[in-house]
């Protein structure tokens, strides 16, 4: 056999390992694989005899090394014999090989756009590759461009590789480009189905426009998807369905006719319950004005009392209360019918029957931890204000942040203030710039020009702060030489209605908010909007909640049979935990020439 048919035995062999072992996008690069002895020593050998031979035969070797690495789940020592290997191109499996692992690791590190460019590179589209190879090579772009929310681009290469695939793993790879799609808004999806080549992805994006167009109501949904089929009798879809609408018929039948309200509609989280109250019931009778609703005052009153009252008045469906410590007390007694709480417990009790629903704006720093650490800044400074909610929001994203192997420099807090000179000034370390200059003045006796400098050992800036407070801390940034770090913040910087020039003193602050501030497509939103007054206020994330909660309920089975399945939602991207928990992911944005606009998705041109 000769050497080439033994690399390629070996590639082989390591893909088989790795398709059932291969690690995750979001594993942390900080955190290695449990190896088997075996395979350690094995990796040794490899690596000891690399160092005796020359290329191509020592890339080779290496690149089987990082092959076992990968497939034992250890991204951390794959990365390190990558990084090792000077010459990955001389010879095609090297090409081949180096290109696949390099963008594998690349992606369990969280760096699509590295694995992308690995794969795109001309070397590697020169070499032509086998069915098996082609299929994993799709998965891993549309991996790629999926984490670098090229959501288009990424449907496409699983529509590409799925008439490869045998039949067993289509609706797998079905599911994959279903719930792709469905990351796009509707008016996006009709328009690229109208511009579209082919019938496979014409029809896939078609599915999903209808999709999203009725996600308010399962019934109309159900109903345009017999529609759908009978347009697209032979479409890959239509034979093999995705599962969360094989679900519908199911949804439609066992959705509750009877709903309980439970909100504070009095007292000082009054305004926030009506709010909640009046989303909720613009959506009720939009979508489904047969079905019964009862509103109950928790403003006084014991809450479990008042909880058996809607029991016993025929609730099959119980929606609140609001306030953290009655739901904390609800969580540890025993239900009678589904509750969907709109805040989380103050303990970690699980309460099946209890589903835990709420704005709890620790979620936006974790976020804000996640999107940092994705676009690669693993170093940064925090200010926050010196208050309960600043420690609450600096400990949820210090614990993010540095549990996937980001690090923390240093942080400030700030009080009720006009001036952050001093603040930043020090944090930055433009102070003790300052003083070695003064010093060294002192000890030459000489005067010389000096720039202050900032300090050199950070790749961003999180902000905490209201839009107020932004407003003063940016510029001070750029003032003490910080121009060029990114300020990352939370939706707090963003009220919604800030004129352009009090905007301009935000420029360059990124920041994640809910769809309803963000994006402004939703029918629902708009009737809102144009009946409620106070939806274009500090309320409005509660009006959003309230339609939120209507569009959630039906599909709560939904959620916990399918845990990928997703809502989408006017506060965000719902999903459902195994402690039921409703998990919400929100957009991104950034302050640019006093407007703001969304971030751009990282891969434009895939588009």
């Amino acid at each position: 056999m000769n050497k080439l048919a033994v690399l390629s035995f070996s590639l082989a062999f390591i893909l088989a390992v790795t398709a059932c072992t291969a690690p995750t996008a979001n594993k942390s690069p900080t955190q290695g694989g449990k190896l088997e002895l075996s395979e350690h020593r094995g990796i040794d050998r490899l690596l000891l005899e690399a160092g005796r031979t020359q290329p191509p035969q020592s890339t080779e070797l290496k690149l089987d090394a990082a092959g076992i690495a990968i497939a034992g789940g250890d991204i951390l020592l794959a990365s390190r014999i990558i990084d090792s290997i000077e010459s990955p191109y001389v010879s095609k499996n090297s090409t081949r090989d180096y290109s696949y692992f390099a963008a594998e690791v690349a992606l369990a590190n969280d760096k699509p756009l590295v694995a992308i460019r690995l794969l795109e590179d001309q070397r590697f589209q020169n070499i032509a590759l086998d069915t098996e190879m082609q299929v994993r090579v799709g998965k891993l772009r549309a991996r790629g461009y999926l984490l670098g929310r090229s959501y288009l681009a990424s449907a496409r290469e699983l529509v590409y590789i799925n008439r490869l695939l045998p039949t067993e793993e289509r609706p797998e790879n079905h599911e994959a480009i279903f719930s792709t799609l469905l990351q796009l808004s509707e008016k996006t999806l009709q328009l690229q189905a109208e511009q579209s080549i082919t019938s496979e992805i014409r029809g896939w994006l078609s599915l999903a426009a209808m999709t999203k167009r009725f996600q308010d109501d399962p019934l109309r949904q159900l109903n345009a998807l017999k529609k759908w089929r009978q347009a697209w009798p032979n479409h890959s879809a239509a034979v093999i369905v995705p599962a969360s609408l094989q679900m519908l018929s199911r949804i439609v039948e066992e959705r509750p006719e009877n709903i309980a309200l439970i909100l504070p509609l009095k007292g000082k989280l009054g305004a926030i319950g009506r709010a909640i109250r009046d989303g909720y019931i613009t959506a009720h009778y939009q979508l489904t004005p047969d079905s019964s609703l009862t509103i109950y005052d928790s403003s006084s009153g014991d809450i479990l009392d008042i909880i058996a009252m809607a029991t016993s008045d025929g609730a099959e469906l119980i929606i609140g209360p609001l306030d953290r410590e009655k739901v904390t007390e609800i969580a540890q007694t025993k239900l009678k019918v589904p509750v969907i709480a709109l805040n989380r417990t103050l303990n970690r009790e699980i309460n099946r029957n209890l589903y835990q629903f709420g704005l709890a704006p620790e979620d936006e720093s974790r976020q804000v931890a996640e999107q940092v650490y994705r676009e690669g800044q693993l170093k940064g400074l925090i200010i926050a204000p010196d208050s309960e909610w600043g420690d609450r929001n600096v400990e949820a994203f210090t614990d993010s942040f540095t549990g996937r192997g980001g690090l923390i420099v240093d942080s400030a807090r700030f009080t009720d203030q006009r001036d952050y000179s001093d603040l930043i000034k020090s944090l930055l370390n433009v102070d003790s710039s300052e003083q070695r200059a003064a010093s060294l003045r002192q000890i030459t006796g000489e005067r010389f020009e000096f720039t202050a400098r900032r300090r050199q050992d950070i790749d961003f800036v999180f902000l905490l702060s209201n839009a107020t407070q932004a407003r003063g801390i940016n510029p001070t940034l750029a003032f003490f030489y910080a121009e060029d770090i990114p300020v990352y913040a939370t939706s707090h910087v963003y009220i919604g209605a800030n004129s352009r020039i009090n905007a301009i003193d935000m420029n360059g602050i990124r920041f994640c908010d809910i769809p309803w501030k963000l994006a402004n497509e939703d029918r629902t939103r708009q009737l809102i909007v144009d009946t409620w007054s106070g939806a274009s206020s500090q309320l409005a994330p509660f009006y959003a909640l309230g339609v939120d909660v209507h569009r959630l309920y039906p599909r709560l089975q939904q959620l916990k049979e399918l845990p990928e399945e997703k809502i989408f939602g006017l506060t965000g991207i719902l999903t459902l935990n195994e402690d039921n928990i409703v998990n919400r992911s929100l957009m991104w944005a950034q302050f640019r020439d006093g407007k703001v606009s969304t971030i751009p998705m990282i891969f434009d041109h895939a588009l």
